[in-house]
C-alpha cells in the first residue's frame, strides 16, 4: 500500500451513523460551492419517484474513475466512504495530483430505496433493527441489474430511471476504473473483479481486510457461475455466463432466457463500451468468528445442504401462505409487495439448487467446514426474516382490514420468533464504520494505483 493511501485511511474520521439522502445531497452541494474550481456538480438523472441523482466531478487527472454508492439501498457503507473521499480529494490537492485521476462520484444511486432503509441508518446497529427496517428492491427495480443487454434468445431493453442515470454517468466518465460499492449484511467480505488481479495485489487487499478485523467469505459463492478466482476474489461475469449456466442445466429445448429475470449489469455496459476494469466490493456489515473458521465439522456437506433445503421449504411454505392469504385484500401497490414476490422466487431457486447439488455433486460427500455450516444456516434464516419484514411493511401500507390485521399479527409473531432464533445463533459484532469504509476505499485505491502504474487504465476505449 502506498504512503498516500495509508495516510488517507488513517485520517478517516469516526462515523456514528449513516447519512440520509438529504444530508448527502446537502453535503455535495456545499462541497461544489466551496471548491468551484475543482468540483462540478451535475444532475445526471432523476429517480423513479422524481428525486435528483447528483454526481460530483473532482479533479482533472489523466485517468478516470467512477464510484457509485448504494446500488442496493440496504448497503449504505459506500455512501459514507464516498462522503469522506470526496471531501478529502478537495482538501488535499497533493493527494489528487499524485493519484492522477479524475473522479466521478455518485454517493447514492438508488435514492428512493435508501429512504425506505433510513429507519436503521442512524443506529444503534443490530441485526434485529436492520431486518425490521429492511428494504431491498425486486430484481427488475435494482439499478445494478437493469442495464440493456442482448445475448442469444435473451433481450432486455427496459432500464429503470436510476439505471439510465448510471448509464449517463458511465458514458460521461468513460471510466478506466468503475467501483460499484456494496456491502454484505450476513457473510464475510469479498470482491468481484472483471479481470483477475496479480496474486501480490490480492494478498495486500486481503491483508487490509484482515487488519481491519473483517473475515473473508469462504462459504458458498453467491451463484455457481461466479466462481472464486482465489480466496476472497470472485469473477464478475457478463450476463452471458448466467445464460450459459442455465442452458447447461435446463432440459434440452428449454429457453434459458425465461429463467433470467433481470437485465445486464454496469460491468456489462462499461466493460463492453469502454473496456473498464470493474470492481464490486462487498464489505461485511455484521460479522461472526465462524465466518472465517475453516476447521472441519463431523457433518457432511451433503447432509448439511439437505437439512438447509428442508428448513428453506418450511420457511417458503409459511411466507407463501401468508402472502397468498393477503393478496386478495391488497389495494395499495407497494415496492414491498414486488420485493416479497421476488424474494419468494429467489428463495425457491436457492432451495432447488441445494437439492440438485446434494443429489448430483459428489464433492459434497466431504465434511463441511464450520464456516460452510454457519453460512448455510445464517443465509437461510436471514433471507426468510427479511422477506417477512417486508411482507409486514407491505401490510402496514394497506387500509384497515380485519383479515390483513390477523395476517400481520401472525407474521409478526413468526418474525419475532425467527429473530430470537437468529440472535441466539448469530454471535454477531460490527466493526466501527470508519473501519468498514477504510477497507472499501483502501481496496479500490490500491487497484486504481496498480492500474495506473501498469498503464492498463490507459487502454483505448472502444467508443468515444
Amino acid at each position: 500500500m502506498t504512503d498516500f493511501i495509508q495516510k488517507l485511511l488513517q485520517e478517516m474520521p469516526d462515523f456514528s451513523h449513516f447519512l440520509t439522502i438529504e444530508e448527502l445531497d446537502t453535503s455535495s452541494r456545499e462541497l461544489a460551492a466551496a471548491y468551484p474550481d475543482l468540483v462540478t456538480l451535475s444532475t445526471i438523472g432523476h429517480s423513479t419517484e422524481g428525486h435528483p441523482i447528483l454526481m460530483l466531478r473532482i479533479g482533472n487527472g489523466q485517468h478516470r474513475a467512477l464510484f457509485v454508492g448504494c446500488p442496493h439501498p440496504n448497503e449504505p457503507i459506500g455512501a459514507l466512504s464516498l462522503e469522506y473521499l470526496s471531501k478529502k480529494l478537495c482538501e488535499d490537492s497533493a493527494l489528487l495530483e499524485q493519484m492522477d485521476y479524475t473522479f466521478y462520484i455518485i454517493k447514492e444511486i438508488d435514492v428512493d430505496g435508501c429512504r425506505l432503509n433510513e429507519g436503521w441508518y442512524d443506529g444503534p446497529f443490530s441485526p434485529d433493527r436492520y431486518i425490521r427496517c429492511y428494504y431491498r428492491p425486486s430484481m427488475l427495480e435494482q439499478v445494478e441489474w437493469t442495464f440493456p443487454y442482448a445475448y442469444k434468445t435473451l433481450s432486455f431493453s427496459e432500464p429503470i430511471p436510476e439505471t439510465v442515470a448510471f448509464m449517463r454517468a458511465i458514458d460521461e466518465a468513460k471510466p478506466h476504473f468503475l467501483n460499484s460499492l456494496h456491502s454484505s449484511d450476513q457473510t464475510g467480505t469479498f470482491y468481484y473483479v472483471s479481470t483477475p488481479l496479480p496474486d501480490a495485489l490480492c494478498e495486500q487487499i486481503i491483508k487490509l481486510t484482515h487488519d481491519h478485523q473483517l473475515p473473508l467469505m469462504i462459504g458458498e459463492p453467491e451463484a455457481p457461475f461466479m466462481p472464486p478466482i482465489q480466496p476472497g476474489f470472485y469473477q464478475l461475469p457478463e450476463l452471458s455466463s448466467m445464460y450459459d449456466y442455465y442452458q447447461s442445466i435446463l432440459p434440452p429445448g428449454e429457453d434459458p432466457a425465461k429463467a433470467i429475470l433481470m437485465g445486464g449489469s454496469s460491468r456489462d455496459y462499461a466493460g463492453t463500451r469502454y473496456r473498464t476494469f470493474c470492481l464490486v466490493s462487498e464489505i461485511s456489515l455484521f460479522t461472526d468468528p465462524r465466518m472465517g473458521d475453516k476447521s472441519e465439522t463431523t457433518h457432511s456437506y451433503k447432509d448439511a445442504t439437505l437439512d438447509i433445503a428442508k428448513l428453506e421449504g418450511e420457511q417458503i411454505a409459511f411466507l407463501s401462505k401468508q402472502y397468498k392469504s393477503a393478496q386478495a385484500f391488497i389495494t395499495v401497490p407497494t415496492r414491498f409487495q414486488r420485493s416479497v414476490e421476488d424474494f419468494l422466487i429467489g428463495m425457491e431457486d436457492v432451495r432447488s439448487h441445494h437439492l440438485q447439488s446434494a443429489e448430483n455433486d459428489a464433492a459434497l460427500a466431504r465434511f463441511a467446514t464450520v464456516a460452510e455450516m454457519f453460512d448455510l444456516k445464517l443465509r437461510t434464516l436471514w433471507s426468510s426474516l427479511c422477506c417477512c419484514s417486508m411482507l409486514i411493511r407491505m401490510l402496514d401500507a394497506q387500509p384497515d382490514n380485519i383479515t390483513l390485521s390477523e395476517i400481520r399479527a401472525d407474521s409478526e409473531k413468526w418474525l419475532n420468533q425467527g429473530l430470537q432464533e437468529l440472535l441466539s445463533f448469530f454471535n454477531w459484532s460490527m466493526r466501527p464504520l470508519r473501519e468498514l469504509c477504510a477497507v472499501q476505499l483502501g481496496s479500490a485505491l490500491m487497484i486504481m494505483e496498480y492500474l495506473r502504474q501498469t498503464h492498463e487504465s490507459t487502454t483505448t476505449p472502444l467508443k468515444s
